[in-house]
């Protein structure tokens, strides 16, 4: 199956396996709105271990699933052209091409999905195969239908369209890592990915890049969503650091849980 097209559910699963750095989450769906949460900590599933992955598994309802991966595994890429060409097949060719040219892997062991986000860029994500088929052998094995599998980037990214006020940027932040994603009119124009250390230290690293962005991108960030995989004590911490630094957090249009397709 791989990644769906644009990380998008063709319909909507009954439950979601939410795999973070060093935690998983299974969230149970009903009419739109998530009827229960679990957490299991100590589960690497991003990394692909089969003993965390057989123990989550397990657990789940013989029912339509879906799995979303934190920002970890993915590699994120914006590519920028004087044109692109309206041909499907083209348009592979000439963004495959553009990234061989500055990726040091195997291609060939990724799945590659992109998006065209105007007439001259393009946003390319890669995903590890071996990832991907290695929970995707899981679920058979256990004879639960695995209908979907995204990223929480692009969850949080298309729950911003609709959002009103929307934010200039949104940070996902977890134990072992941080993602940023600026914006310009709804579309994405930056994203940076950062090893988390201790909260002082992420904080530094935010104000770092929303002053490269700022510079170097012709917008000013200054409103944030924030999606804390962690707690409710590191959330507030990092708010508060921030806000000493002139950004301001927005909750409006944010959601219980915006890494889960389908809940409000």
């Amino acid at each position: 199956m791989g990644l769906s097209d644009l990380f998008l559910p063709e319909r909507l699963p009954r439950q979601v396996v939410y795999a973070a750095d060093r935690h998983a989450e299974i969230v149970t769906l009903q009419n739109g709105r998530i009827a229960a949460r679990r957490r299991e900590e100590g589960m690497a599933l991003a990394e692909g271990s089969p003993d965390a992955w057989e123990k989550v598994v397990a657990r789940l309802r013989p029912e339509e699933t879906g799995v979303v991966f934190s920002a970890a595994p993915f590699v994120y890429n914006f590519f920028e052209f004087d044109r692109l060409p309206w041909k499907t097949k083209a348009l592979r060719e000439l963004v495959t091409w553009r990234l061989q040219k500055i990726f040091p892997e195997d291609i060939a062991a990724y799945d590659h999905r992109f998006f065209q986000l105007d007439k001259k860029r393009v946003f390319s994500i890669l995903a590890p195969l071996a990832l991907t088929e290695a929970v995707e052998r899981c679920f058979r094995a256990h004879g639960v239908p695995l209908i979907f599998i995204g990223n929480s980037t692009v969850e949080v990214l298309a729950r911003l369209q609709a959002a009103k006020p929307a934010p200039d940027f949104f940070i996902e932040s977890d134990r072992d890592g941080c993602t940023m994603v600026f914006h310009n009119r709804r579309s994405p124009i930056y994203i940076r990915k950062f090893r988390s250390g201790s909260g002082a230290d992420s904080v530094e690293e935010i104000g770092k890049t929303v002053t490269f962005v700022r510079n170097n991108y012709g917008v000013d960030p200054r409103r944030y969503w924030l999606v804390d995989h962690q707690d409710e004590g590191a959330s507030a911490a990092m708010e508060a650091r921030l806000e000493a630094s002139g950004l301001s957090r927005l909750r409006a249009g944010l959601g219980e849980a915006p890494h889960i397709p389908g809940s409000s």
